[in-house]
């Protein structure tokens, strides 16, 4: 049976991270590598946090798989997160600046490069972009429900450029997603941080996989069905 290309990406990371894996088990010093990294100075010295989660961010959402990003926002925010409860604010504030410059390229190309898409794609995208057509008022809940989680927004940013919906609207609802999926990462709320590198390698490894899955899932659940048959129920 012929791999579809999201499903040999999903294979391709999930032999890298069981190859970090083994390689920490093997090597305490490589271990040492992912744990307290919000202790580096890098991350200690406001300025320079914020702008290595700047570019992180913004390159995080430019790439066209789900990146796992937002460990940076952990880092940056948890050395100031006793000493100011107001700092964080502004980590998260940054980091949804980023991401949401990154995810405007989904935009972008959707708009004037449309015809680059590969079929497969095209095919997926086409289903959200109807989707939209038939019930544009369900754009902002749209952009913001991919924008706050870890599901690829080039689904819903893509066919919007092609809808040619108000990019004004699609620049404000993707920002406000990203911020409020920051916010949960820059507070630390319900310990997320420790998930994503903190004094346990194994946690960190497992959260990994954990992530891995979940983004696997969610790609591959068709949300527009699920849409459609919450239109019906309330019919």
């Amino acid at each position: 049976m012929k791999l579809k290309r999201i499903d040999l990406i999903f294979l391709v990371l999930l032999i890298v991270i069981t190859i970090i894996s083994i390689d920490f088990i093997l090597n305490k010093s490589h271990r040492d590598v992912i744990e307290d990294i919000s202790k580096y100075p890098q991350f200690q010295n406001l300025a320079s946090g914020l702008i290595i989660t700047f570019f992180v961010c913004l390159i995080g959402n430019v790439l066209p798989i789900p990146t796992p990003y937002t460990f940076v926002v952990c880092y940056s925010s948890l050395p100031f997160l006793q000493m100011n409860p107001f700092i964080p604010i502004v980590v998260a504030f940054i980091a949804s600046l980023g991401c949401v410059i990154g995810e405007m390229g989904g935009y972008i190309v959707g708009r004037g490069a449309s015809a680059f898409i590969s079929e497969e794609r095209t095919q997926n995208l086409n289903k959200y972009q109807l989707f939209l057509i038939d019930h544009p008022k369900t754009a902002p809940i749209l952009i913001y429900i991919f924008a706050a989680t870890p599901l690829n927004d080039d689904f819903i940013t893509i066919p919007l450029g092609i809808i040619k919906y108000s990019f004004a609207k699609t620049v404000f609802w993707c920002w406000l997603g990203k911020l409020s999926l920051m916010l949960i990462f820059a507070y630390n709320l319900f310990s997320i941080c420790s998930l994503l590198g903190g004094e346990n390698w194994i946690l960190s490894i497992i959260s990994l996989y954990l992530i891995l899955i979940l983004m696997y899932l969610l790609v591959k659940i068709d949300f527009i069905e699920l849409f459609k048959k919450t239109f019906k129920k309330r019919k």
